[in-house]
């Protein structure tokens, strides 16, 4: 039924990649000890230190992208007529979608509340930046509509009880949207699970 109902994956990056920049949740960017950069929508569990990253709209400007759908002099359209995303941002919107799909380490016991909590937390943001995206020429209408009721639909299968009874890779799933840390698509990626 995964396939069916579900590909948290495949919705949370089409929602990501078209607007990465688009929404106001703050991005962290640290290092880790090995080197390594991370983006993450907050801080990192350690005592590293983490810098909230401001996000330049087209024009090079620090604010949000303007909510107009209208476009510039000069702005680039897709086929569709949609803008351009600008490269910065698209690049950006890729390494978010490698840092989301990443899972935190330390694992964190079951707690059905708090998994259930963030897995309609981040659907509700999936939705919202998806109508951001929508708003300000980034998306077509008719995209949103496609993806939009696959997201109410995946945000509706999961519930207390439906955590409280699971077994399997499912509760592994659940286990892993217990930590504020990890998003939906890290733990669908590691812990594929049918109903």
């Amino acid at each position: 039924m995964m396939n069916k109902t579900l590909s948290w994956l495949a919705m949370a990056a089409l929602v990501c990649s078209l607007g990465a920049g688009a929404h106001a949740q703050p991005v962290y960017k640290w290092v880790d000890a090995q080197g390594k950069t991370h983006y993450g929508s907050q801080p990192p569990p350690s005592n590293a230190d983490a810098e909230p990253l401001k996000l330049q709209s087209n024009n090079g400007a620090t604010k949000s992208v303007s909510s107009s759908s209208s476009s510039k002099p000069g702005q680039q359209l897709n086929a569709d007529g949609t803008k351009k995303v600008p490269k910065d941002v698209e690049e950006f919107g890729e390494d978010m979608k490698k840092a989301l799909q990443k899972v935190d380490g330390k694992q964190v016991p079951l707690n059905c509340s708090a998994a259930v909590g963030n897995i309609h937390g981040q659907a509700d943001t999936m939705l919202e930046v998806g109508q951001k995206n929508v708003r300000d020429g980034y998306m077509t209408q008719a995209d949103f509509d496609k993806n939009a009721p696959k997201i109410r639909e995946a945000r509706g299968k999961y519930s207390v009880s439906d955590c409280q009874s699971s077994s399997g890779n499912k509760k592994l799933f659940y286990q892993c949207m217990s930590s504020s840390y990890n998003h939906v698509m890290g733990c669908d990626k590691q812990f594929k699970h049918g109903e």
